[in-house]
């Protein structure tokens, strides 16, 4: 009974007893997360999905899935069983690999969504800018 009880104790230690949330202020990924400008690829998503930084920021994406992913400003309709991406043209990182970044330097304020072209039906994210 004892060895039981360790377990759980190293279970919540290792899960930081945040009961399945992945975001370090304890908030889901799709509320905005004020940050220092860092989002991580990984699992097929944004983390966080929605960032919320002041103008002036430089923003870093970090590829950590196998694979490429991008980083496409713009916006991903569903219609019809599948989606229609309208990148806007701000900014597209291009196939990022394994490993590789991508930093875009947010000036002004407003609302900037983007995605993942290659799985554009999962893969969305958004910077707001104050």
């Amino acid at each position: 009974m004892a060895t039981m009880a360790v377990l759980v104790v190293a279970l919540l230690v290792a899960c930081g007893g945040r009961n399945g949330d992945d975001s370090a202020s304890g908030t889901p990924d799709a509320a905005p997360v004020e940050a220092d400008g860092a989002v991580t690829m990984q699992l097929i998503s944004f983390k966080p999905e929605a960032l919320t930084v002041d103008a002036g920021t430089t923003v870093r994406w970090t590829q950590k899935d196998a694979g490429v992913h991008t980083v496409t400003s713009g916006t991903v309709e569903q219609a019809g069983g599948g989606v229609a991406k309208m990148p806007d043209g701000r900014f597209d990182s291009g196939e990022l690999a394994t490993a590789r970044t991508f930093t875009f330097t947010f000036d002004r304020p407003g609302t900037y969504p983007y995605f993942c072209s290659v799985h554009p039906a999962t893969m969305r994210g958004e910077v707001r800018v104050r």
